[in-house]
């Protein structure tokens, strides 16, 4: 990668950060120790991604994931983890979406999930698979 390349990655990525920060903060608290709603984490680590730690489920909502999918229209190269974690389920597999601009891979285990989480429906959305 290029010193241009890493400039632009750089420049999109503060860009995207704080519009998801501020599409996330008017559903949760955005917090780093797990006492919050969510955790956006805050470190660039060169990658076309950013990574939001869900401390509570309803950041799960579809109508919150369809919003923060939208924010890829301008950036769709981009991808946006959204991984599970919630107090008490460290003993989880990991489980979360990946939003795409395209698409949302839905790695949940349903089963294990709360009502009425479970039942959530992610338009685009697609089951994982082992080359996710």
């Amino acid at each position: 990668m290029s010193c241009e390349d890493d400039d632009e990655q750089s420049e999109i990525w503060e860009r995207l950060y704080e519009q998801i920060l501020s599409l996330l903060s008017r559903y949760g608290v955005d917090n780093a120790f797990g006492d919050g709603d969510c955790f956006l984490v805050d470190d660039n680590y060169g990658w076309k991604r950013h990574h939001v730690e869900v401390h509570q489920f309803h950041m799960f909502r579809p109508d919150i994931v369809a919003k923060v999918r939208s924010l890829l229209d301008e950036f769709p190269e981009w991808q946006i983890v959204m991984q599970i974690g919630v107090v008490g389920t460290e003993a989880w597999p990991n489980m979360g979406l990946t939003i795409r601009k395209h698409e949302i891979i839905e790695v949940l285990r349903r089963e294990m999930l709360p009502e009425p989480f479970k039942n959530y429906q992610y338009p685009g959305a697609r089951p994982g698979t082992e080359y996710d």
